[in-house]
């Protein structure tokens, strides 16, 4: 045993002694020290496009805070806008800069606009430090008979989708299929949001249990069917209406055939323009609605024309230290005052002080009337798989997450051996 020992510290000593021998020359000295605010950038990529810079990995550290933000556009796409922000010497070097993603674009050009617009906005920053001279500036010369014009959309800005997907899964016991269908339109300006689609959702689950009397099955199939269409259309910088209608059909919520038909308006505190930074919305809606029900409901109703209003207040704000999403919604029928719905729910990410995250998801709502609710309650095969929908007066759904770390604050490397885990080695003795 003491053999084992004794060379355990020798492998030990050996794996020390080759991490050690590995010089700093990752760590460039005087470069700023950059932090990437951004969750779904590939930053392998980016330290491998731009190694001029130093890669730190809390803001704290930094002398340059990228903070980077998103919405979606018409196209499917992404319009990004990158916030940075200069720390320690850089303090109060400030830049902006914005790109855009088509739905079209691969992941390697989504990729590529983001290296080329963090370049754009680093340049201040490395043209002040010490390694300036290793900067070089290049233009692109424009292309014989290019046009300086604005460009014309022969599709003016509608999109188009269909797709389809599904997957499939099993064991001895178990089975399981789904299958989705959607087609789409979409045309998103900066006044004008018309959006149109149709959605098909299957999904089927077996299951064989081995009893005493042999082998039991007990299959799970749900359904739903879904058309909806909206319009959203400028008023000013603050205020936006818009019109909603609707069909779908569920097995899961009792419903054979439902419609809605619901216009509503929205005001912004907060300029539209600035809401990749900040937005506090406040809109109200009224819908009719008309439901016609696979089996009659607790109300004695298989169908009903209904009145539903909502008020719906939402706040949400991006800073370097991290964002904050909370809002809060009410709504119940126009001839019941008495069974009113609420549900509040808060999302942030908040980084506390150097090296410690706090992630928070948490979502509560208050059930005033289940209409839809089947009158002959649920099997216990019904409720074990979910096939129906409960009888409920609230429901909730939160996340926690807390991560600290602590040790080198510099990010430079690239190392994709073994994948992204990094691998390992495992040393076993046994007697």
């Amino acid at each position: 045993m003491a053999k084992k020992f004794y060379l355990l510290i020798i492998l030990s000593g050996i794996l020390f002694s080759i991490v050690t021998a590995q010089t700093n020359q990752s760590i460039k000295e005087g470069a700023p020290k950059i932090y990437i605010d951004c969750g779904y950038c590939d930053m392998n990529y980016i330290k491998e496009q731009i190694s001029i810079v130093n890669y730190v990995r809390d803001r704290n550290d930094a002398d340059v805070h990228v903070l980077s933000t998103s919405q979606r556009t018409g196209s499917n796409g992404y319009d990004y806008t990158l916030y940075f922000i200069g720390q320690n010497e850089y303090a109060g070097i400030k830049d902006t800069i914005k790109y855009t993603t088509f739905g079209t674009d691969s992941e390697d050009q989504s990729r590529e606009k983001l290296v080329r617009a963090l370049k754009l906005g680093l340049v201040k920053y490395v043209y002040k430090s010490k390694v300036a001279d290793q900067m070089s500036i290049s233009f692109k010369m424009p292309q014989a008979g290019a046009s300086s014009g604005t460009e014309e959309d022969p599709w003016d800005f509608w999109l188009f989708r269909i797709s389809t997907n599904g997957n499939f899964s099993g064991e001895k016991s178990y089975k399981s299929l789904r299958i989705n269908t959607s087609i789409s339109a979409n045309r998103t300006t900066e006044d004008l949001k018309l959006n149109f689609s149709l959605s098909n959702n299957y999904n089927e689950s077996k299951f064989n249990y081995d009893t005493q009397n042999g082998e039991e099955t007990y299959l799970d199939t749900r359904r739903s069917q879904s058309a909806n269409a909206s319009l959203v259309k400028a008023i000013d910088g603050n205020w936006s209406w818009g019109i909603w209608l609707g069909a779908n059909s569920s097995t899961y919520n009792n419903i054979d055939f439902g419609a809605s038909l619901a216009p509503g308006i929205e005001y912004n505190f907060f300029p539209y323009s600035q809401s990749n930074e900040r937005q506090l919305r406040v809109e109200y809606k009224i819908a009719g609605l008309y439901h016609s029900y696979v089996e009659e409901t607790f109300y004695f109703k298989k169908k009903e024309n209904l009145l539903e209003h909502s008020l719906g207040i939402t706040f949400s704000l991006i800073r370097p230290w991290g964002s904050v999403s909370v809002g809060t919604e009410t709504k119940n029928f126009l001839d019941d005052f008495v069974n009113i719905s609420y549900g509040v729910f808060a999302s942030t990410n908040l980084r506390l002080f150097k090296g410690f995250s706090l992630n928070l998801f948490a979502d509560y709502s208050r059930i005033g009337k289940q209409i839809t609710l089947p009158f002959v309650g649920a099997t216990r095969e019904e409720v074990l798989l979910r096939r129906k929908q409960l009888e409920t007066s609230y429901n909730y759904w939160a996340y926690v997450g807390v991560s600290y770390s602590f040790g080198s604050i510099f990010n430079n490397a690239v190392n994709p051996r073994f994948g992204t885990s990094g691998g390992g080695t495992t040393i076993t003795f046994s007697n």
